[in-house]
């Protein structure tokens, strides 16, 4: 019996064997192709931080070709982290070729502020002095400050806020020049907006970074008084302006048609309610002196003189109908006089 089953055993072997063998070599097989695959995958990624730092002109047209097919591409829930890594770059041309014909302030408008944007947004801002950030990064990223803390408490609620990320916005004021600069006015709105949130708070964190917000405006403002006096001096140390990496074969030119940056705003938009827009619509349908244009609607409370005068025709065929079918009979009233009393 135990040899009948050794037989059946020895003559299933080879087969069993043969299975076995294949399981495995398929097996290295793939453990093989999963480690080649991590080795491109890791090559992939070093080749891209080599791009994004841009130290060779190589690696600045590179991410310049990049940052071409994203703003292509446009901005959008998948790829606004993108246009944030290449604003990191701080390569003045990969910057202009990502924001393209854009407003490089309302960049990041159509993103919603969320905990992770704005936490690298502050992180851009103190790992760049003062005078080293471009000035279209720097729109960018204030845009995106502004939209999270413009006269909200919501902003506070995304992303706390820290004394550390109010002196990284106030580092970058200018004061040799005015306080009508573009840049200047943008960041002293910043700060302002801070302090005016941050003062109504009942936290009491929240309400010394507005107070800390407001001492680096009046430290601007006030010509006794240095911006070493609100941040420290470590902070407000200028970098060596170097030239930066240019293009060395990519070829690109921005179109006339770019929209006008903040550098070239002359005043605040002005927000009209929702019963000036009404007016505004009203007087865009009717021309000078109060005349309609010919293809605006009548509108619908005030009827129209050819109204007017069918209702009237209208009013005076059914009074004379009615007169020639049912005469009036004189009222006892007027046919009888009454008697007076004695």
């Amino acid at each position: 019996m135990f040899c009948v089953n050794r037989a059946e055993n020895y003559d299933e072997g080879p087969g069993v064997l043969t299975k076995i063998t294949k399981y495995k070599t398929e097996g290295k097989n793939r453990a093989t192709a999963h480690s080649y695959r991590k080795k491109i995958r890791g090559a992939l990624l070093t080749l891209a931080r080599n791009v994004i730092l841009c130290n060779t002109p190589e690696h600045v047209d590179a991410a310049a070709a990049l940052a071409q097919a994203i703003s292509a591409e446009g901005m959008n829930n998948r790829n606004y982290l993108l246009f944030l890594t290449l604003l990191e770059t701080n390569n003045p041309s990969v910057i202009d070729i990502l924001v393209g014909p854009r407003n490089p302030f309302l960049l990041f408008s159509p993103i919603k502020p969320n905990w992770f944007l704005v936490k690298e947004t502050f992180r851009i801002l103190a790992k760049y002095k003062g005078n080293e950030l471009s000035v279209k990064a720097l729109l960018a990223l204030l845009g995106v400050v502004q939209n999270a803390y413009k006269t909200s408490k919501d902003g506070f609620k995304i992303y706390p806020l820290r004394m550390s990320d109010v002196y990284n916005i106030g580092k970058h004021l200018d004061k040799e020049r005015d306080q009508l600069d573009p840049r200047n006015r943008l960041l002293l709105e910043i700060l302002f907006d801070i302090y005016f949130v941050g003062i109504d708070s009942e936290n009491r964190g929240t309400k010394q970074i507005g107070i800390k917000a407001n001492d680096i405006r009046m430290a601007f403002f006030d010509n006794t008084k240095r911006m070493l006096d609100a941040i420290p001096d470590v902070l407000l140390v200028k970098d060596i302006v170097r030239a930066p990496i240019g293009l060395k074969n990519f070829q690109w030119t921005l179109h006339d048609e770019s929209a006008p940056a903040l550098e070239a705003r002359e005043a605040p938009e002005l927000k009209l309610g929702l019963q000036s827009s009404k007016r505004g619509l009203q007087s865009s349908k009717t021309g000078p002196r109060g005349r309609r244009t010919p293809g605006a609607a009548a509108p619908r409370g005030r009827p129209t003189e050819t109204a007017k005068k069918s209702a009237k025709k209208r009013t005076t065929s059914t009074r004379g109908a009615m007169g020639a079918r049912s005469p009036k009979k004189p009222s006892a009233s007027r046919a009888t006089p009454r008697r007076r009393n004695k």
